[in-house]
C-alpha cells in the first residue's frame, strides 16, 4: 500500500487473532498507525466490515487524526485492489463514502458515553431531552448552592475554595461509582473512632494528637459537604441537566443495569480500540468491561509510565484491569508491545529511558519494555543548566532557545496540488513546566530575549502585570471588602501612592467606621462584612481640610489620584449590566492599558495578555447559564490557586509553530516540539512536594510527605478505601488504632506511603516531559525562587541523568547563602511613565476642561500662542506618523476578512477593540454554534473552541438591520428563530453525515502572518470518496458582491490550512458556506493563491492609518 513495512512488534499487533489485547506503548512508538494498520487488516481480510469498529479516544484532536488515518488507507487499499482487478472486501464495496472510513465509527469516551445515555434515558429514569451543562454552567450552578448555604456552613472558607470541593467531590464520586451516602458514612466512621478511642493506654499526653485532630478536622469538613452534594445532583435533575462526570456514571449504571445494552453494544462492535488506556477512570473501565465484557476483541493501547492525571480521576491501574476484566475462562488477554521511539534521537531517549527505570523496575503485572531508537535516528543533544536563582535559569533557557532556532528562513508559497515544502521553517520550540508560578519569569525573559511567545491555557495568564490590574479593577468593583486588590492598585505603578498616603488613607477608614458605629446605635451591632473597607474610603474621600490624630493629610497628588480610582470604580460600577468581555473592556479602558501598551513598543508583547483575558470572559459568558462578575471571578481565584486548573470554556488553540510555548508538563502530554527545555529541577518542585514535611533518614533517603485525600478542601477528593482502585493504593487503617496515639503513627505512616505514590506520578510525569523533545533537550535548574528563605538542591531525576549527559554543561558548584533575588528592586514598570507627548496631551484634556466651565488661564502673549500652536500640529503630526497600523504577527482569519472589507476600520478596531453591541441576530448565533457542536459531536468536551477576537464587519450591519426589523414588527423569540435553524439544518444534507472534524482549530502562515481561525465542521465529499467538504454555518443572509468575496477569504485560509495539516492536495478540498437560516449553501470556488493573499495584506497595510 505504498507505506513502510511495519516492524515486527507493530506486525504482532496488526495481525494478532480476535481476542482481548492489551498493547503497552511507549511515547511516540507509532501507536496511532498501528491501530489505523490493524483496522485495514481486519477489513482486508474479511475480519469486520468497517461499520462494526469502534474507536474510542480523549480527545477530539485524537479521534479526528485516527478517523482520518483510517481512511486514508481504507482508500489506499480500494485504490490497490482496483488497480489490480481484486474483489474489495465487505464494506468497501458499497457507497463511496465508505472508502472514507466513516462507517468506522471513532469517538470520544464521553461522546461515546454520552450517546449510550441518550440511547437509554428512559430505562434509568432520566428525561431524554436532557440537556448538558457546560464546565462554566456547572461551575456556577455549584457557586450559586455554596453563597446560598454560606450562613448554614460552618466552614472557615472562601466561596471560591467550597466550589472547588463541591464540585472535585462530585466528580471524585462519579469517578468511582460511590454515593454521597456512602462517602458520608464513611467519613462519620473515621471521624466516630478517632474521636472516641482514648488518647493513649498510659503517659503524661494530655491533648489530642495535631495530625489526629486534623483527619477528623477533615472529615467534618466534608461531611457538611454533603448536603450540597445531594442539592447539587437535585437541582440537576430538575433542571434536566447532566454536567461533564455525570456521563461516564450514568453510562456505567446503564452498561451495569439495563438489560440488552452490553448483547446490542457487542453486536454492533465485535471490534473496539481503546486509546491512551492509561488514562481511563474505575467508571469508564467498568462501563467498557459491563458493556463488552470477557472474551470481547477488545484492544486497549497504553502506556504506564505516561499515567499522570491520577488527579483527574483516572486510575493507574487501569491497564491491569483491563486484563482482568476482558480475560475470560476460554481465552486470555494477549499482551504486546511497541517499544521504537520514532519521534526521539538518541540522546532524547536516552535520558528518558534513564528518568523511567524504576517504573519499569516496579511494575510486575504488565511487561513495559524500554524504549529503541528508530532506525536511521539523529544523536540528538541534552545540555543541563543550572542556575543560583529562577531569574537567571530563565535567561538561560532563553539563551539557549535563541541560539538552537538560528536566524528565520522561510521562502514563498504557490497554490500547488501537495505539500508546501519551499520554506524552511523554523525549529519548534516549547518550555515546559511544573507549576504555573514559574511561567511568568520565563515568559519575560523569551520576550527581552526577542522571541515571540504563546502561554498556552489559563496558567501564566493571570500573572502578567496588566491582566493582574484589570483583575484587581474588577474585584474593587465587585467586592468592596476586598482591600487586598485595592492595594495592589494605590501601591502600583498606575497610581503610585506612597505609605504615608496610604496610612492616612486608613486612618480615614477607621474614622467612617467609628462613625459607622455611632450611627448603629449602643444597641446595634455591626457585622464584619458590614465594617467600613479601604474601598469605602476610596468612595468617601475625606475632605481637603481633614488631618489625622498625628496632623497628617493626603497629599494633593494622591488626592488627584483616588478621585480618579473613585471615578473609575463608579463608572464601572453602572456597566455591571453589559456582557463580561465587554466589562472586561471598559475595565481595560479605564486603566488606559490599551492605550499604554499601544504607545510603548517594548511592552507590545503584553499586549497578549488583555485579548487572552476578554476571550475566557466570552468563553464563560457563552457557556454558563447565568454569567456574572462573581462567578467569573471566583472561577480565576480557584484556577489560579490549583495547578490542575479549570476550563471556562475558552479554547485550546494548537501550538504556535513560530512561537515559542510556555506550557505546563500535564497540558504537554500529546505535543512534541524539536526543541523542548524542561525548566526548575529543583527538589520540591520537580518532584513537587513540601520541602518541610520532608524527612531525612539515616541512610539519606528523603522520604516525601503527602496528605492525599485529607489535602487541602478545594482539592478534596473521597477517601482511598472507597475508590475503585483501592487495592493499589495507600490506606490509612484507622480502624486498627486503640489509642489516638496509635492513630497518630498510622497517620503519619500513610502520608509518608501516599508521598512515594505522588513521587510514582510525578517520574511520570518527568518521563513525559523529557519524551516530549524530537531532538533536542535542555534540562535547567535553579536554587533560590523568588521570596525563598532556603535554596533547593537539585533534583533526583537530573542527579540520575548527569552522568550520561556529555560534556560540557553548566552545573552550580557554589550555592549562594542568600537569595540574590532578595537584593534586587522588585519594581514594576507598569504601565510605563507617561512620555512627553503623553503628558502634553493630559494638558490640552486639562485645559479643555477648564474651557467648558469658563474658568480660562490667562490667554498668553501672541508668540507664545504661536509657539504653543507649532507644537500641538507638530505632536499631532507625530502622533499620526505613529498611528499607522501594520499587521501583527499573527491575526485570525475573522480579521483577514474585515480588512478586505476595510482596511481602516478593521486598522482602527485592531488600534483601540471597542465591546460590540449585543444583538438578537448575535445571540442566535452563538446558540446555534453550540447546539451545532453538541449535536455532531454527542457533547460537550472540557476544551470548547474560543471565540473570534474581531467581529465580521457585514454580520455587525445585519445585526442592526436586523435588530430594527424585530422592534418594529415584533419578531419571533430567539428559541423560535433557532428552532427553526435546527429544523433547517436537520432537512439538510449534512445532518445525516458523521463529520470527520468539528470546531476545529488551525493555523497557517500567508508571507509573515501566522493565520489563525476555527474550522466549524469538515465533512467527506459526497462527490468525490477521496476529498472533503469545509463547511462554515452562517446564520445571517448570503451577502453580496464585494462582502462575499471579501468573505470567502475566510474558506481560502481553511483550505489552506486543512492541505497543511493533511497533505490532501488542494484539488480536493471543496469549500462551503451554509447559511441555516435560508437552507442556502454558497459554494467557494475560486480561491486565491497564498502570494496573491500575501500581496493582498500587504496592500491593506499600505491603507491603514487610522485617524483619531
Amino acid at each position: 500500500m505504498g507505506r513502510p513495512a511495519p516492524t515486527p512488534e507493530q506486525t504482532a499487533v496488526i495481525e494478532a487473532p480476535l481476542a482481548p489485547m492489551l498493547v503497552v506503548a511507549g511515547a511516540g512508538s507509532g501507536k496511532t498507525e498501528t491501530m489505523a494498520s490493524r483496522v485495514v487488516w481486519l477489513i482486508a481480510n474479511g475480519h469486520v466490515e468497517p461499520r462494526q469498529v469502534l474507536g474510542l479516544t480523549f480527545t477530539r484532536k485524537a479521534a479526528h487524526e485516527l478517523a482520518e488515518r483510517i481512511a486514508g488507507r481504507l482508500s489506499t487499499l480500494a485504490s490497490v485492489l482496483r488497480a489490480e482487478g481484486l474483489p474489495l472486501p465487505r464494506g468497501l464495496a458499497r457507497a463511496g463514502q465508505d472508502l472514507l472510513g466513516q462507517d468506522v465509527q471513532v469517538h470520544t469516551y464521553n461522546g461515546f458515553a454520552l450517546d449510550l445515555v441518550r440511547e437509554h434515558a428512559l430505562r434509568v429514569g432520566l428525561d431524554p431531552e436532557f440537556t448538558m451543562m457546560s464546565p462554566s454552567a456547572a461551575w456556577q450552578l455549584a457557586h450559586e448552592l455554596v453563597e446560598a448555604a454560606d450562613d448554614t456552613l460552618a466552614l472557615d472558607a472562601s466561596p471560591a475554595s467550597l466550589t472547588a470541593a463541591l464540585v472535585s467531590l462530585t466528580s471524585s464520586l462519579a469517578d468511582h461509582l460511590v454515593s454521597p451516602a456512602e462517602l458520608a458514612a464513611e467519613l462519620r466512621a473515621i471521624r466516630e473512632h478517632l474521636a472516641q478511642i482514648p488518647l493513649q493506654v498510659s503517659g503524661r499526653r494530655r491533648t489530642t494528637p495535631k495530625d489526629v485532630a486534623a483527619v477528623v478536622s477533615a472529615c467534618e469538613q466534608r461531611l457538611e459537604l454533603i448536603g450540597l452534594i445531594e442539592e447539587f445532583a437535585r437541582v440537576r435533575t430538575e433542571r434536566s441537566a447532566l454536567e461533564f462526570s455525570d456521563q461516564v456514571h450514568l453510562a456505567a449504571r446503564i452498561a451495569r443495569e439495563v438489560p440488552g445494552a452490553g448483547r446490542l453494544a457487542r453486536e454492533l462492535h465485535p471490534v473496539v480500540l481503546l486509546d491512551e488506556f492509561q488514562d481511563t477512570s474505575v467508571a469508564q473501565l467498568r462501563m467498557l468491561a459491563d458493556l463488552f465484557g470477557p472474551g470481547h476483541a477488545a484492544c486497549a493501547v497504553g502506556d504506564p509510565q505516561q499515567a499522570i492525571y491520577g488527579w483527574r480521576g483516572a486510575s493507574a491501574a487501569s491497564l491491569d484491569g483491563f486484563a482482568r476484566s476482558f480475560a475470560s475462562e476460554t481465552q486470555e488477554v494477549l499482551q504486546r508491545t511497541l517499544s521504537t521511539s520514532w519521534r526521539n534521537d538518541r540522546a532524547v531517549l536516552d535520558v528518558a529511558n534513564r528518568v523511567a527505570a524504576p517504573l519499569r523496575s516496579a511494575s510486575t503485572a504488565i511487561t513495559i519494555p524500554e524504549l529503541q531508537v528508530r532506525p536511521g535516528a539523529g544523536e540528538g543533544t541534552v545540555h543541563v543548566h543550572e542556575a543560583a536563582d529562577e531569574q537567571t535559569e530563565a535567561r538561560a533557557i532563553a539563551a539557549w532557545i535563541r541560539r538552537r532556532r538560528g536566524p528565520e528562513v522561510r521562502g514563498d508559497d504557490s497554490s500547488s496540488s501537495g505539500p508546501d515544502t519551499t520554506s524552511t521553517p523554523l525549529p519548534s520550540a516549547a518550555v515546559l513546566v511544573r507549576a504555573r508560578r514559574q511561567i511568568p519569569p520565563i515568559v519575560e525573559a523569551l520576550e527581552e530575549a526577542g522571541l515571540p511567545v504563546q502561554v498556552m491555557g489559563l496558567g501564566g495568564l493571570l500573572d502578567r502585570p496588566e491582566v493582574a490590574d484589570v483583575r484587581a479593577l474588577l474585584e474593587c468593583v465587585h467586592d468592596p471588602s476586598r482591600g487586598d486588590w485595592l492595594m495592589r492598585l494605590l501601591a502600583g505603578p498606575r497610581f503610585r501612592l506612597g505609605s504615608r498616603d496610604i496610612a492616612v488613607l486608613g486612618r480615614w477608614r477607621e474614622r467612617l467606621g467609628a462613625r459607622r458605629r455611632r450611627g448603629v446605635g449602643e444597641a446595634g451591632t455591626v457585622d464584619d462584612a458590614d465594617e467600613m473597607s479601604l474601598i469605602d474610603a476610596v468612595d468617601d474621600l475625606p475632605p481637603a481640610d481633614w488631618a489625622d490624630s498625628e496632623g497628617r493629610s493626603l497629599s494633593a497628588a494622591a488626592r488627584e489620584r483616588l478621585l480618579d480610582l473613585q471615578g473609575m470604580l463608579r463608572h464601572l460600577r453602572r456597566r455591571l449590566a453589559l456582557p463580561l468581555p465587554d466589562l472586561v473592556h471598559e475595565a481595560v479602558r479605564a486603566l488606559d492599558l490599551d492605550l499604554t501598551l499601544l504607545a510603548d513598543a517594548d511592552s507590545s508583547p503584553a499586549l497578549g495578555g488583555l485579548p487572552a483575558l476578554r476571550e475566557h470572559a466570552a468563553a464563560f459568558e457563552r457557556t454558563a447559564q447565568r454569567p456574572g462578575l462573581g462567578p467569573f471571578l471566583a472561577l480565576l481565584e480557584i484556577s489560579e490557586d490549583q495547578e490542575a486548573g479549570l476550563s471556562m470554556g475558552a479554547g485550546q488553540a494548537d501550538p504556535d509553530p513560530d512561537a515559542v510555548t510556555v506550557v505546563t508538563m500535564h497540558s504537554a502530554k500529546g505535543l512534541e516540539w524539536d526543541l523542548v527545555a524542561v525548566a526548575g529541577l529543583s527538589e520540591g518542585s520537580v518532584p513537587s512536594y513540601d520541602l518541610r514535611r520532608a524527612r531525612t533518614t539515616e541512610d539519606g533517603t528523603v522520604r516525601v510527605a503527602d496528605s492525599g485525600w485529607l489535602g487541602k478542601l478545594a482539592d478534596a477528593s473521597i477517601p482511598s478505601s472507597l475508590r475503585g482502585d483501592a487495592d493499589i493504593l495507600p490506606q490509612l487503617d484507622w480502624a486498627a488504632a486503640d489509642t489516638q496515639v496509635d492513630a497518630e503513627s498510622l497517620i503519619q505512616q500513610f502520608r509518608f506511603d501516599q508521598g512515594e505514590e505522588s513521587l510514582r506520578e510525578d517520574r511520570r510525569l518527568m518521563y513525559v516531559a523529557v519524551t516530549r523533545a524530537r531532538e533536542d533537550l535542555l534540562l535547567s535548574s535553579c536554587a533560590w525562587r523568588t521570596g525563598a528563605a532556603k535554596p533547593r538542591p537539585r533534583s533526583r531525576y537530573l542527579r540520575e541523568v548527569l552522568p550520561q549527559v556529555p560534556a560540557p554543561f553548566q552545573v552550580l558548584e557554589d550555592v549562594p547563602e542568600k537569595n540574590p533575588l532578595d537584593a534586587l528592586l522588585l519594581e514594576a514598570e507598569w504601565p510605563p511613565p507617561p512620555g512627553e507627548a503623553e503628558q502634553r496631551r493630559h494638558e490640552a484634556e486639562r485645559l479643555l476642561a477648564a474651557a467648558s466651565e469658563g474658568d480660562l488661564p490667562e490667554v498668553p502673549e501672541d508668540a507664545e500662542l504661536a509657539e504653543q500652536t507649532r507644537r500641538v500640529l507638530a505632536d499631532l503630526a507625530e502622533r499620526r506618523e505613529q498611528l499607522t497600523v501594520r499587521s501583527p504577527a499573527r491575526l485570525s482569519a475573522s480579521q483577514i476578512v474585515a480588512r478586505a472589507q476595510d482596511p481602516q476600520a478593521a486598522a482602527r478596531a485592531m488600534l483601540r477593540p471597542l465591546p460590540r453591541r449585543p444583538s438578537r441576530s448575535a445571540r442566535r448565533g452563538t446558540a446555534f454554534h453550540a447546539w451545532i457542536e453538541q449535536r455532531l459531536e454527542g457533547g460537550a468536551l472540557l476544551d470548547l473552541e474560543d471565540i473570534a477576537e474581531f467581529a465580521d464587519l457585514e454580520e455587525q450591519e445585519q445585526d442592526r438591520t436586523q435588530d430594527r426589523a424585530d422592534a418594529d414588527a415584533g419578531a419571533d423569540t430567539d428559541a423560535a428563530a433557532l428552532a427553526r435553524m435546527r429544523e433547517s439544518f436537520e432537512s439538510s444534507p449534512y445532518a445525516s453525515q458523521v463529520p470527520i472534524a468539528v470546531e476545529e482549530p488551525v493555523t497557517t502562515r500567508i508571507g509573515p502572518l501566522a493565520i489563525r481561525g476555527v474550522i466549524d465542521a469538515v465533512f467527506p465529499d459526497p462527490e468525490h470518496p477521496d476529498g472533503v467538504v469545509i463547511l462554515d454555518w452562517k446564520t445571517g443572509s448570503p451577502p453580496t458582491g464585494a462582502r462575499r468575496r471579501a468573505r470567502a477569504l475566510q474558506l481560502s485560509v481553511y483550505r489552506l490550512a486543512w492541505h497543511e495539516r493533511t497533505g490532501m492536495p488542494l484539488s480536493r478540498i471543496r469549500t462551503v458556506f451554509y447559511y441555516v437560516a435560508d437552507g442556502v449553501s454558497h459554494e467557494v470556488t475560486h480561491h486565491p493563491s497564498r502570494s496573491s493573499m500575501e500581496r493582498m495584506l500587504l496592500a491593506a497595510d499600505e491603507e491603514t492609518s487610522p485617524e483619531r
